[in-house]
């Protein structure tokens, strides 16, 4: 408020006014004026007279923001005694010059509480879209460009302290924000952490720095200011305000520098640069300790991610160290999965498009199609392993049981011949020859059932009529230690040789085919995230078919997730083109597609998606992790048998 004026109207003569005296003694400054209007900014008393009055209506003069004094009594002016003696007019004048300042003060402090209820509405936003936002970066560009606007700066950057166990303590230069200058491409910059930069330093000793001219810092300070930015952009660097981010341990997670503070008003092009104060000061560092806490909070969420993703991968190595015939093909699964799925949006029906996954459903596919086999840690490891249909041993036994019977031939025919010389006074040539022979054949006969049995054993596809010479086998009687007579074939060992299609037995099979029972079960033990909670039944759906011909719960149509129908048809396709079975070589590729498409044709796959797969090129994956190795096992718990093909045995 400037100096305080008494304004009079020009109708009345000064030497002739009751408060001339009392005006004398307040030392007030006159001024005479016609309208409330005129008034000026720093008046503080208007001596209301009828002319006035006569001029306005005394509602005008009432909002003029004066305070009112005159002879008459109406509501809001302050009466003037007639009688009073110049002392009491000028308690009177000085009462209303006090009144005047008491409504200006509370005024003011009105307009302050405004402001800092403004302040606060404000950073209570910027709290809440701080905590709500997910990514990183996006976050780190929330936190300038809200310090910025609070402070009405230039311009703003933005560290963060990287300390690893494996290395030295560094300030990660992460970002920077200029309303002057063009934003350039920027990349993350790393740098030693010491006391000789303005970040650094403050990084250091958790202390803010206030800083009105970088070029004025006293040459015993410990820090510098770094001009290169100035220099090399021609850009003038004024004031800074750097301000630690403490974490709730009171560490120094990042370091926020607010740069050349802009005048509210003043002309954008030629704005006016002023001090960080100390109001501006106390938001910045409301705003630093909620984007200590944002940060922080990502980074341990983003943490959390890793540790669990490397669970998974963990885990997927784990497991496929059980059959390491299918080394790789969980990851080969994820990878065609997410291709196929990011092609969901660009699909040409519009069912397919409106099925498209949110990144949380694409992290959900992900994690259900690495996992989709952890159910085999359920599953019998000589089962698992299982590479022909009789088991090594199994087979060693037939060969010396062959090998006996034979031993067993070649004594009855040496029997033979010591009863002829004993009993019959001699072995005639022609007799010699006949038991020779006949022993031969007996033998041949013998081995030929163990090559047959040895064929059988290979896993391939057998025909109705291919049974008869195992049952020649199975026939055959040779003498058992104990001297009993025993089937060169067992039961069992006959049913396992007689599998028509790869090498396990329909009990074998149906053990395996549980494994995405297991899956399922496992799966649900983990406390997933409510953006994860279907992984375990996606998983577990992957071997369902849309006509209700699959496994375990027979589910068709839309009862199978989109993802799930999506996991089927990658994990088909690995199955068919997987180099990594040493009973049968990698499908080409068009014979595989060809396959696809005559599944998708007899309604056991989803045909929009097998076509969406082929029109897209999704099995054109690169930079899968894990290879196809060969090795001697010979199957996968997913072992895949396509209902419309017979002649190309194929598993996964």
């Amino acid at each position: 408020m400037g100096t305080s004026r008494l304004v009079l109207g020009h109708s009345n003569a000064l030497d002739e006014h009751p408060l001339s005296n009392a005006l004398a003694q307040c030392q007030l400054t006159l001024q005479a004026l016609d309208a409330p209007d005129e008034l000026s900014d720093d008046v503080v008393l208007v001596l209301l007279d009828e002319r006035l009055l006569a001029l306005r209506p005394l509602l005008d003069w009432l909002d003029c923001g004066a305070i009112l004094v005159g002879c008459m009594d109406q509501p809001g002016v302050l009466p003037l005694p007639p009688h009073a003696s110049v002392e009491e007019l000028s308690a009177l004048l000085r009462f209303a010059g006090e009144q005047y300042s008491l409504r200006y003060q509370t005024e003011q402090l009105a307009a302050a509480l405004a402001g800092k209820h403004d302040d606060l509405s404000k950073l209570v936003d910027v709290g809440l879209a701080l905590s709500a936002e997910r990514d990183l970066d996006r976050l780190l560009e929330k936190i300038l460009v809200e310090g910025r606007r609070l402070s009405n700066s230039d311009a703003a950057s933005l560290f963060l302290v990287s300390r690893r166990p494996d290395a030295p303590p560094q300030l990660i230069f992460k970002l920077t924000q200029n309303g002057t200058l063009s934003q350039n491409s920027f990349q993350d910059q790393r740098m030693p952490l010491s006391k000789a930069s303005i970040a650094g330093y403050v990084a250091l000793t958790s202390a803010e720095l206030n800083i009105e001219d970088v070029y004025a810092i006293a040459a015993d300070a410990p820090y510098r200011f770094n001009r290169s930015f100035d220099l090399q952009m021609g850009y003038r660097t004024l004031s800074i305000l750097a301000i630690p981010m403490l974490n709730h341990r009171h560490e120094v997670v990042g370091v926020l520098e607010f740069i050349n503070r802009q005048r509210k008003g003043s002309h954008p092009l030629e704005p006016e640069l002023i001090a960080f104060d100390e109001e501006v000061a106390v938001s910045l560092r409301a705003l630093a300790s909620q984007a200590a806490v944002a940060i922080e909070n990502r980074q341990l969420l983003d943490d959390i991610s890793r540790l669990f993703d490397g669970f998974v991968q963990a885990s997927v190595f784990a497991i496929e160290q059980r059959d390491p015939t299918t080394s790789g093909h969980s990851f080969r699964v994820a990878e065609l999965c997410l291709t196929l799925a990011n092609q969901l949006p660009h699909a040409p029906h519009a069912r397919l498009r409106e099925q498209a996954l949110s990144n949380d459903g694409l992290r959900e596919l992900r994690y259900a199609a690495l996992l989709h086999d952890f159910g085999k840690v359920g599953v019998r490891e000589h089962v698992l392993v299982k590479a022909k249909k009789l088991s090594e041993p199994v087979l060693e036994n037939l060969r010396y049981r062959v090998a006996l019977a034979q031993e067993n031939l070649h004594n009855q025919t040496l029997r033979k011949m010591l009863h002829a010389y004993r009993h019959q006074g001699g072995l005639s040539e022609e007799r010699r020859l006949q038991l020779e022979a006949e022993l031969a054949y007996e033998c041949a006969r013998l081995e030929r059932y163990l090559n047959n049995i040895i064929q059988a054993n290979e896993p391939s596809m057998l025909s109705e009529g291919d049974f008869q010479h195992l049952q020649e086998v199975q026939g055959e009687l040779v003498k058992a230690p104990g001297n009993c007579l025993v089937s060169l074939l067992s039961e069992g060992e006959f049913s396992a040789l007689a599998v028509r299609k790869g090498s396990l037995t329909t009990a074998e099979r149906e053990e395996i085919e549980r494994h995405v029972v297991h899956t399922q079960q496992f799966l649900s033990l983990i406390p997933w995230t409510p953006d994860l909670q279907g992984v375990p039944y996606i998983a577990g759906a992957h071997h369902e078919k849309l006509d209700g011909s699959g496994y375990p719960k027979g589910l068709s149509g839309d009862a199978i997730p989109c993802a799930s129908r999506i996991m089927t048809i990658c994990d088909i396709y690995d199955a068919l083109t997987a180099a990594d079975r040493p009973y049968k070589p990698a499908m080409p590729l068009e014979r595989a597609l060809d396959i696809l498409k005559s599944e998708a044709q007899s309604g056991l796959l989803d045909a929009e998606l097998v076509q969406l797969f082929i029109d897209s090129r999704s099995f054109q994956v690169t930079g899968v992790p894990g290879s196809h190795t060969t090795s001697p096992f010979s199957h996968h718990v997913c072992d895949y048998e396509p209902s419309c093909t017979r002649e190309h045995p194929h598993s996964h």
